[in-house]
């Protein structure tokens, strides 16, 4: 929560130091007793109406409330120039900040836009000159953005805060399509071989024993392979060989009595190309083993300019099975082949199958060049909207601050040379501070501006307040923590320094030097905020790896009891089966037929991890929650007890329904989900305060409307900013 805290503290400061400055003002206009008193009241409003439109999810407040805070905030703003005449409109930006802030969709910028022009007509009617009038519309419309830009910068710091869990979400979600895809594509293929070959091993018996021993030779491979992949699908993928897997594809289709022809053009492969040819040619090959009755089959690779061509044709399609291109196998394929920047295609003439891929020989495109100009443009354009919002807020309100610097500077009247050195100076300041914003030029940004704030002098005279907030905010943003503050306190000190050498009085001195504060806290918050946008998204990155890794464990977990007793055994009775050839054939037929019983388990048992991650299971749903909630930061305690079999898929629907609504309608810090006695119970302790219950159609009514038809009943409690869900299942 540091971002939005910071953000919430920037925004508090500016917004004192913006109301101090206004009764500054009107104090040096020689406002004095009730006049003074009720203006101060003003402020205060103003103040703390703004702090709130500034802090808190406005938009979601219902219309009657915004309208009477905005209409309220109007009030203290505009009214005070009935007595406290032009210098009351000083905090009119606020106004105009709370219309972005507060209001939703296009109508924000047509409100946004009607404050300055009522500040424009109010500074009329109190007689001022056209050019006052201007300056004044502009000094609103920019500090409106200005508050716009910070206040907004905390609610998309928060925003993407509080989406982390979600996100955590979605990652484990990836992971669970790719543990059902790697099942498939790599344990699924040597389950498949190690059932073919104990079955021709078995059919041998006791005839053919030396035959029958080679056989065991590779089941005994395989079974030794199919251990691995039990680790590769739990911990991640590993390098193969298109080679090796070539090898391994001619004999195990040779075993299925096919004529087999494999032509593979010589040449190294990138590995990761090499891996994924070889995953793409093992699904092929167990295509062609499942759903076909081929007696030919030719596998070939072949260099066609920058890619790899890998076919894959057989003579006997199933034209009565799944239809070419269908299938989890072959979408599989075409995912990875993708994902390699490649693709396929499938093609059935007459009886002929082709599966094609076409893979970059140089693996994936590499990244952009990562040049000054380039990495800059695809930092603007290619990041999150949020980071383009905060990145553009930034840009467009140091430009402004830059203008209103060169503006005050030309109310002074300087020679025109002056007024164009000075202007290049200011170009120089901000810059280099929207450069620093976007993470350059942070080694020299010091001295630059250094340089560009106080050189002016020479020739203007005296100080502005404006002059040194740039530098000032630098300090802030360049510094270790052990020198910002004071580096940035002394920037204030030499302005006001400057100020009373100059001659100038007591209140335009206190003024410059907290213009210049405020300035460099503005322009240390806008371009700060951006990055600290930009550090919780790469939070939320490692608490989506963190789930993913947890969810990683549980599935090793889960493919160890299911999956790796039943691959022993098979190793186990394979070696002995082994040792017992060609001497005691009947012995090891009958070794053979326990082979066949574990290997038709463990095919069931593959298909029975790659579902559940396909289908609901009450049991896995709550482990994800568990991880999910965690990565959230949430503290979970779950437990669960005599689950029924029969219900375990609807338990699952709701539970997951459950921790999404935790997830995305709450802030949440503790949550105890407990299924005991036909009850499900999600409870939680963080209501959004306003959120309103679930429309009808939503996603909760769904379920009680299932568990109706079940029998049973959902209800949902809220009480002292907890929620509670309880399914009751008769």
């Amino acid at each position: 929560m540091r971002p939005v805290l910071m953000a919430r503290g920037v925004i508090g400061a500016v917004l004192f130091g913006y109301t101090f400055n206004a009764l500054m003002f009107v104090w040096d206009e020689g406002l004095r007793g009730w006049s003074l008193g009720v203006f101060a009241l003003c402020l205060l409003a103003g103040f703390g109406l703004q702090l709130v439109h500034s802090t808190r999810d406005v938009v979601s407040w219902p219309v009657r409330r915004t309208a009477v805070t905005l209409s309220a905030q109007a009030l203290v703003t505009f009214a005070p120039f009935a007595w406290a005449g032009p210098q009351a409109g000083s905090l009119a930006g606020f106004l105009a900040g709370s219309m972005l802030l507060a209001v939703a969709g296009p109508l924000r910028w047509a409100l946004y836009a009607a404050v300055p022009a009522a500040m424009s007509i109010a500074l009329t009617w109190t007689g001022l000159a056209t050019v006052d009038v201007v300056y004044g519309a502009y000094f609103t419309a920019l500090t409106g953005l200005m508050v716009y830009g910070v206040s907004s910068l905390a609610s998309l710091a928060l925003t993407v805060h509080a989406a982390r869990g979600e996100l955590a979400g979605v990652a484990v979600a990836q992971e669970r399509l790719r543990v059902a895809r790697d099942l498939h594509d790599l344990l699924g293929y040597n389950v498949s071989a190690l059932t073919l070959k104990s079955e021709l091993a078995y059919r041998l018996l006791p005839g053919s024993a030396e035959r029958a021993r080679r056989e065991l030779r590779d089941v005994l491979t395989l079974s030794r392979q199919a251990l691995g992949d039990v680790r590769v699908v739990a911990g991640g993928s590993r390098p193969m060989s298109l080679a090796a897997e070539a090898r391994s594809a001619e004999s195990m289709l040779i075993a299925a009595d096919m004529d087999v022809e494999v032509r593979l053009e010589p040449g190294p492969l990138p590995e990761e190309v090499d891996t994924v040819l070889a995953i793409v040619l093992r699904e092929a090959v167990t295509n062609v083993l499942r759903h076909s009755k081929a007696q030919y089959c030719l596998v070939e690779t072949a260099r066609q300019g920058d890619h790899i061509v890998l076919r894959v044709v057989n003579d006997a399609a199933d034209v009565g099975g799944p239809e070419p291109g269908g299938g989890a196998g072959l979408d599989n394929l075409s995912a990875r082949v993708e994902e390699a920047g490649g693709v396929s295609t499938t093609s059935l003439d007459g009886e002929w199958f082709t599966f094609t891929a076409r893979v970059p020989a140089a693996g994936p495109a590499a990244p952009v060049a990562d040049d000054p100009v380039t990495w800059t443009f695809a930092q603007i354009t290619g990041q999150p909207w949020h980071l383009r919002v905060a990145r553009t807020i930034a840009v467009v309100v140091l430009l402004g601050y830059g203008v209103l610097m060169v503006v005050n500077v030309l109310g002074r009247h300087p020679e025109a040379l002056s007024l164009l050195e000075f202007a290049l100076c200011a170009a120089v300041l901000v810059g280099v501070q929207i450069a620093v914003s976007l993470g350059f030029l942070r080694r020299i940004a010091l001295p630059v501006q250094a340089v560009a704030t106080y050189l002016p002098l020479l020739w203007i005279g005296e100080p502005w307040g404006s002059m040194g907030g740039f530098l000032a905010g630098t300090a802030l943003t360049v510094l270790p923590a052990v020198w910002r503050w004071g580096c940035y306190a002394a920037v204030g000190v030499s302005v006001a320094a400057l100020s009373v050498a100059n001659g100038d009085a007591g209140e335009w001195t206190a003024y410059l030097a907290l213009s210049t504060l405020l300035t460099g806290l503005v322009v240390y918050g806008i371009g700060e905020l951006s990055g600290l946008v930009a550090q919780v998204d790469q939070a939320r990155d490692d608490l989506a790896r963190g789930a993913v890794t947890r969810e990683r464990l549980r599935v090793a977990r889960e493919l160890h009891d299911l999956l790796g007793h039943d691959l022993a055994a098979m190793t186990v009775k394979s070696e002995r089966a082994y040792r017992l050839l060609p001497g005691s054939g009947d012995r090891a037929r009958a070794e053979l037929a326990d082979v066949l019983d574990v290997a038709r388990r463990a095919v069931a048992d593959v298909r029975s991890v790659a579902s559940g991650y396909r289908h609901m299971s009450f049991t896995a749903e709550l482990d994800s929650a568990r991880a999910t909630l965690a990565a959230a930061g949430v503290c979970v305690r779950a437990g669960a007890r005599d689950v029924p079999p029969e219900l375990d898929a609807v338990l699952a629907v709701v539970l997951r329904e459950a921790v999404t609504n935790v997830l995305r309608h709450s802030a949440a810090t503790y949550c105890e989900i407990t299924f005991a006695d036909g009850s499900l119970t999600v409870w939680n302790d963080g209501v959004v305060t306003l959120m309103t219950p679930a429309e009808p159609g939503t996603a909760l009514d769904d379920l009680a409307e299932r568990l109706e038809s079940l029998g049973g009943s959902l209800k949902c409690e809220r009480t002292a900013g907890t929620f509670r869900l309880k399914a009751d299942i008769s």
